[in-house]
C-alpha cells in the first residue's frame, strides 16, 4: 500500500508542474498573439531586414520558453533537491 501512495504522490507532483509549465506556455503565446495582432509593421521590418531577432517582434518568447523549460526539467530539478535534502537530513542523523 505504502508503493501506491508513492506512485500517487510522484504523479501529482509530476503532473502539477505539466500544467503549470503549460499554463505558463499558453498565457506567453496568447500575450504574444495579441502582441503581434496590434504590432503587424514589427512583424514586417523583420522579414524585411534580417537583421532584427526574432526577440524583436516577439517579447513573449521567452515567457513561452521558460514555460516549456519548466515542463521538461522542472521535475528533474525538483527530484535533484529533493535528493540533497535527503542526503543532508540523512547524514545528520548520523
Amino acid at each position: 500500500m505504502k508503493i501506491k501512495k508513492i506512485i500517487a504522490k510522484e504523479g501529482l507532483i509530476l503532473l502539477s508542474i505539466a500544467i503549470i509549465g503549460l499554463a505558463v506556455y499558453l498565457i506567453g503565446r496568447y500575450l504574444n498573439n495579441q502582441y503581434l495582432m496590434q504590432h503587424q509593421e514589427a512583424k514586417f521590418k523583420v522579414i524585411q531586414n534580417m537583421k532584427y531577432s526574432l526577440l524583436g517582434y516577439s517579447p513573449y518568447i521567452r515567457v513561452m520558453s521558460f514555460g516549456s523549460n519548466i515542463v521538461i526539467f522542472g521535475y528533474p530539478i525538483i527530484g535533484f533537491i529533493r535528493f540533497i535534502l535527503w542526503a543532508i537530513s540523512t547524514l545528520k542523523k548520523k
